[in-house]
């Protein structure tokens, strides 16, 4: 069932979207995000009547602890996209298999935990090999991935989830038509974020091979890259 978009943020539809990667696209791994970052994209979204979404591989107790003010944004695409969060009225909507308790229960008999999300479970890498032995026992019947999500940490995620299904979600839920979704990102994780965007941008410290997919690179990174790149795209609207 979708869910009206002014019930889930309070924002009527039809504004252009932006969907940002957090970890060394809106600032460096396991950093906050810089006040500055926050408050110029607060006076953009004020200002241009944007809507903001942060599209991320970690769980919402993370993202809290790291944006000190989150009502800046209008969703959280969490746990590479098994989770949305909307600040702004403390909504949660959780994806996962019907089956997906037994995978957790298995992974948390054998592993142990490198962060705490609802739906994805996070290991170290130097459990990896024991991460992926467990994946592949439980895969005969119950579909499971490892999957990088961190430079440290891996994932044990269902089947076909990646931060494009986390945006066909979030549409689907919120009800909003966007005019326009831009896609700032730095990595090869970001490429499905790009799949699902109309405009697409790199941030100054990105991954080659995004850059080469991107409309537009950034000459500035992190968070001066990502404000960059939005204005960029509000030019580029004018023309």
């Amino acid at each position: 069932m979708r869910a009206d978009a002014s019930t889930a943020s309070g924002c009527e539809g039809g504004e252009p979207l932006y969907l940002l990667d957090y970890d060394w696209t809106l600032t460096r791994e396991n950093e906050p995000m810089d006040s500055r970052t926050l408050e110029a994209l607060s006076r953009l979204k004020r200002d241009q009547g944007l809507k903001l979404v942060i599209v991320t591989a970690r769980p919402l107790k993370d993202i809290l602890s790291f944006v000190t003010q989150a009502e800046v944004f209008d969703a959280f695409v969490l746990e590479l996209g098994s989770a949305l969060y909307f600040p702004g009225r403390s909504y949660l909507v959780l994806f996962k298999p019907v089956y997906w308790d037994e995978v957790l229960s298995s992974a948390r008999a054998r592993l142990p935990a490198a962060n705490n999300g609802y739906v994805l479970y996070y290991v170290d890498q130097d459990y990896y090999e024991q991460a992926q032995a467990l994946v592949s026992e439980v895969a005969v019947r119950h579909p499971a991935r490892l999957v990088k999500v961190g430079s440290r940490t891996y994932a044990i995620v269902p089947p076909d989830l990646d931060k494009k299904l986390g945006v066909e979600r979030l549409l689907a839920v919120s009800g909003w038509r966007p005019r326009v979704k831009v896609a700032v990102g730095d990595s090869l994780t970001d490429l499905p974020l790009f799949e699902v965007a109309d405009v697409r941008v790199a941030v100054g410290n990105a991954h080659p091979e995004l850059k080469e997919k991107a409309d537009f690179v950034s000459r500035s990174s992190y968070g001066e890259g990502v404000v960059e790149g939005i204005l960029w795209s509000l030019e580029r609207a004018k023309k």
